[in-house]
């Protein structure tokens, strides 16, 4: 079945010497299911995956999947340096039972095309379930080009997707044109001031970071754009915007922790070196943004 809709990064709720606080993780699947989200990516980069030890990715992913207990599709990601370590955790995250894997395209060294089209078939050669793929070409340095997309779709039968992090939207719009002839592949977009735009263009859906705190907002602007209400989904988009103002403060991860601390979840989802304090006037702030936009919908 295509996939589409919100599809949350789940953060990851962590404890001293960054090991997963599974009651932290437990509620925040609740929370972000409990909003109508239509699936959750497990071990995404909001995750945190690139600050987690191998077993404490594989827990994280295995926690998430017994919590949703087939109430929505879960995706787990995968991201690494090498063919043979994305091997590896590949199978390792498969065997969790998840419905679909993400793959990110390795990191550190510069790749080309033919390099990312060698590494993308050994590893969906390696499992059997349907795979997405994940450009974010910010944080890899090696973004996957849309006609290397168009030739792993039409070689690799179970590439079912991908989410693109791309703030290029002529690319996306490359990307749409060259899969549209496939009704059963899904394209996200991980651009959360543009999510709208992307789904007038035709994408599936969308997963962003933010929805971790305000899964609501991205739910109804969902609703609100498959029911036709344009000027609606439009102030939810601005909403949104608006509620991802919490990441100016505390380099990202600092805002998202407390902001996690607001909505009763957890103390951190933040690995180190990551971890940042935040002064007391930026704490104000984060918690002024959240009592705007998302504590409404936590009084309903």
């Amino acid at each position: 079945m295509k996939l589409r809709g919100v599809i949350p990064p789940v953060g990851t709720p962590l404890l001293d010497g960054d090991t997963v606080d599974v009651a932290g993780l437990r509620r925040l699947n609740r929370y972000l299911l409990g909003a109508g989200v239509n699936a959750i990516f497990s071990n995404g980069s909001m995750s945190g995956f690139a600050f987690l030890s191998d077993d404490e990715q594989v827990r994280s992913v295995a926690t998430t999947v017994e919590e949703v207990n087939r109430k929505v599709p879960v995706m787990g990601g995968v991201g690494d340096t090498s063919t043979s370590r994305a091997v590896k955790m590949a199978k390792r995250i498969a065997a969790e039972g998840v419905d679909y894997l993400s793959v990110l395209p390795p990191y550190y060294f510069m790749a080309t095309q033919d390099h990312l089209i060698a590494f993308f078939s050994e590893v969906a050669a390696a499992v059997d379930i349907p795979i997405f793929l994940y450009d974010n070409p910010v944080l890899t340095k090696n973004p996957i080009h849309p006609e290397t997309i168009a030739k792993l779709h039409a070689t690799i039968p179970h590439i079912r997707g991908i989410k693109i992090s791309n703030s290029d939207y002529a690319n996306l719009q490359t990307v749409l044109q060259l899969v549209k002839h496939d009704p059963e592949f899904s394209v996200v977009t991980g651009h959360e001031f543009l999510i709208l735009v992307g789904l007038q263009m035709g994408c599936d859906g969308c997963v962003g970071g933010v929805h971790n705190l305000c899964p609501q907002i991205a739910v109804g602007l969902y609703k609100a754009f498959l029911e036709g209400d344009i000027a609606r989904a439009a102030q939810l988009q601005q909403d949104l915007i608006g509620t991802w103002q919490v990441f100016r403060h505390g380099s990202i991860w600092g805002a998202f922790d407390e902001a996690l601390r607001y909505l009763g979840i957890c103390e951190r989802a933040t690995g180190a070196p990551y971890i940042t304090a935040l002064s007391e006037e930026s704490r104000r702030e984060v918690r002024a943004i959240m009592d705007r936009f998302v504590g409404p919908y936590l009084q309903r």
